[in-house]
């Protein structure tokens, strides 16, 4: 078709059609971008937050408490033993929330289970004589107030001496009803 052009003409011609194909392409791109974004705008204003899973088409919820920087910290002198475990929680909304936080750390691997528990327990405390959660009593947890900022969780629990270390740390974020909103277990 182009062949009865003069080389230069055909350059110009090629040009033109390479520029209007780059344009056609990125110009569907945007468009693409645009109507996933306000499919997600719409689903967020219905209060149906549309993120995808990866494994289907179903729709995930986001969780209500985000945990992160999860850090812990043996520490150890001639009379103590404790874990220093550190992190952040914050509240995957636009208002605040009390709640209580519990830090257990366990190893089940241990005879007899060793497990202790942030903040220490007395007697009909939340953690159960097996060091599990009950969630009948929430107040026995660390009270915090979470918001869309992050709150500094710093949590020590003492070791017994000369036992094996703890091999897992459970956090645990409890409703002033005794729902759990957040149970997040971590190797260690």
């Amino acid at each position: 078709m182009f062949e009865s052009l003069p080389p230069r003409w055909r350059a110009v011609v090629n040009s033109l059609a390479y520029g209007a194909l780059v344009t056609l392409v990125t110009g569907l791109g945007y468009l693409t971008f645009r109507a996933i974004n306000e499919h997600r705008h719409a689903s967020d204003a219905a209060g149906n937050p549309a993120v995808s899973s990866g494994e289907g088409s179903e729709p995930t919820s986001l969780p209500l408490v985000e945990l992160d920087s999860f850090s812990t910290r043996r520490e150890k002198s001639s009379d103590s033993e404790r874990l220093q475990v550190a992190l952040r929680l914050r509240l995957n909304a636009a208002s605040s929330m009390s709640c209580y936080v519990f830090v257990l750390a366990r190893n089940d691997h241990a005879v007899p289970k060793l497990w202790a528990v942030w903040p220490t327990q007395g007697p009909g405390g939340a953690i159960t004589g097996g060091g599990h959660l009950s969630g009948s009593n929430p107040a026995g947890g660390q009270a915090v107030v979470l918001a869309s900022g992050w709150t500094r969780i710093n949590a020590t629990l003492d070791h017994p001496l000369g036992k094996p270390p703890f091999d897992t740390v459970m956090v645990y974020v409890v409703s002033p009803k005794g729902e759990v909103l957040l149970a997040r277990p971590f190797a260690l």
